[in-house]
């Protein structure tokens, strides 16, 4: 089969295109015929090293972590889906596992769900980490109807799943963007945009209830700012100083600091299913890439700051 993957971790120097063995599937698994993969901040920092302790050290690696695509075959222990289901998922590339950026994948069939009613392969691939990260994100938020939440990079891969999920709950969004950006996030649901800079978000005299940062670079001591006595802050990219001071800042002021991570039990799929169906939910893709042109998918996808999802088809 053609797969993209590295030699070692690192940039598009260790990285290519090219044959690649093809995957046998055993017991729970499914063999998949990949259609479209979507890039996350997760793919190209985990493809980079950031998380060798996690990722380990087995190379040649393909990476890629969404995906949907077509059932080729089911392993002796795969009951619920047959060739020819349309399914998309996630795949875990840690310990070494490899991911989707390649024509076939075997992988456990707890990992899949069947793509709903005309949902297409890109918009399928484009929903697992993202959506289910922003969906998580807010419901850790605590945002209800009436809740006035601040989401920091509204445009982005979580950014505008969130904008759009915190519309359907009846909260008031305020999207933090660039002035090119800011249409889109009114049009999918932000009562207010502000620029995304330090200093823009220093200035505002603004106080949120909730603010889940899909960014994740949002500086902590605005943030603290930002929130109301009570307020929730929710960060895509938590680390364990800022868990550990979350302790503190609650104690004193009453703000809470948690992480926003992707949760995936069935119920949290069947929400954002449901949402898509009602035409509540869509994803926001501008760029689209072949296998052959992976490189320049996750050059955009680490220094581009690209609207929505990028997506891989294969």
């Amino acid at each position: 089969m053609k797969a993209y993957y590295s030699t070692r971790y690192g940039g598009a120097d260790v990285s290519q295109y090219g044959d690649y063995p093809d995957p046998s599937v055993t017991g729970n698994q499914v063999l998949v015929e990949v259609k479209a993969v979507s890039i996350n901040p997760v793919d190209f920092k985990v493809k980079r090293g950031d998380l060798k302790f996690l990722s380990g050290r087995k190379f040649p690696r393909i990476f890629g972590s969404d995906f949907s695509g077509i059932v080729k075959e089911a392993g002796t222990n795969a009951e619920k889906f047959k060739p020819g289901d349309r399914v998309y998922g996630v795949i875990s590339v840690i310990f070494g596992k490899q991911g989707a950026l390649a024509q076939f994948i075997a992988i456990d069939q707890k990992s899949l769900w069947i793509i709903p009613g005309e949902m297409s392969f890109e918009e399928a691939a484009s929903l697992p980490i993202a959506a289910l990260t922003a969906l998580n994100g807010l419901r850790r938020c605590e945002v209800v109807k009436g809740t006035q939440v601040l989401i920091n990079g509204g445009t982005g891969g979580v950014g505008h799943f969130a904008v759009q999920i915190a519309k359907t709950k009846g909260a008031v969004i305020t999207a933090t963007c660039s002035d090119a950006n800011a249409e889109l996030a009114r049009k999918l649901g932000a009562d207010e945009t502000i620029r995304y800079s330090k200093e823009d978000l220093a200035s505002t005299n603004k106080k949120f209830d909730a603010i889940l940062d899909a960014y994740g670079h949002m500086d902590l001591s605005v943030a603290q700012r930002l929130l109301k006595r009570g307020g929730i802050y929710a960060s895509t990219m938590i680390n364990p100083f800022t868990l550990f001071k979350s302790f503190f800042i609650n104690l004193i002021w009453g703000k809470k600091l948690t992480s926003s991570n992707m949760r995936a039990l069935p119920e949290d799929i069947l929400e954002i299913e449901k949402l898509f169906n009602e035409k509540k939910l869509h994803p926001v893709i501008e760029n689209y890439f072949t296998l052959d042109k992976a490189d320049e998918a996750f050059e955009l996808a680490e220094k581009g700051k690209p609207r929505g999802k990028i997506i891989i088809r294969i």
